[in-house]
């Protein structure tokens, strides 16, 4: 990566799902004003390269992270990652797909994630989608937080401490999960 191309923004989407999939869409955006990223995607070779570079950085981070959902500790994998450019502007947007799976059970369900304690270097947000009807019962986090229902959105600003041990505790619809088991 150039060293003109800065990091500026960045945020995640993950989808949880009844059957213990959930699939994350990562997006960083970066200021490009030299114009590298517009070279990268339009040859082919070059932009090849750079995925292949991108997802093997990701995974590293990913695979030094520490996610535990019910105690069971679950490893990310990056599924997809491309390069996309915004118009006419400087601002080029990394995309990531990002999937890892557990068993959920029909009491409360937690997700405890360790990161390692840094200042956010730019604003972000995180939204979190669980299936319709989850209750979220507690979240402890040093990120700014709000929960609309089954939806968790969590944000920091730059400059604001963030990382360190974050958990979160959610009760999926039962009936739905006994549905999932009895199909099985």
């Amino acid at each position: 990566m150039s060293d003109m191309v800065e990091p500026i923004h960045a945020d995640s989407m993950f989808s949880v799902s009844y059957s213990g999939e959930i699939h994350e869409r990562l997006c960083y955006e970066y200021l490009d004003p030299e114009g590298y990223y517009r070279r990268v995607v339009r040859d082919d070779d070059l932009l090849r390269a750079e995925i292949v570079k991108l997802v093997d950085n990701m995974q590293n981070f990913l695979d030094r992270e520490r996610v535990e959902i019910n105690r069971q500790r679950v490893r990310s994998q990056v599924s997809y990652a491309d390069i996309f450019l915004k118009g006419s502007s400087e601002v080029v947007s990394v995309i990531y797909l990002i999937d890892f799976a557990t068993q959920f059970e029909p009491a409360i369900n937690k997700i405890e994630t360790w990161l390692e304690e840094e200042e956010a270097p730019y604003d972000f947000e995180i939204l979190w989608r669980f299936p319709v009807g989850t209750e979220i019962i507690e979240i402890d986090t040093m990120l700014q937080y709000e929960v609309y229902e089954d939806v968790v959105t969590l944000w920091a600003f730059e400059g604001e401490e963030v990382g360190g041990y974050e958990r979160m505790e959610f009760r999926l619809p039962v009936e739905r999960l006994d549905t999932r088991t009895k199909s099985a």
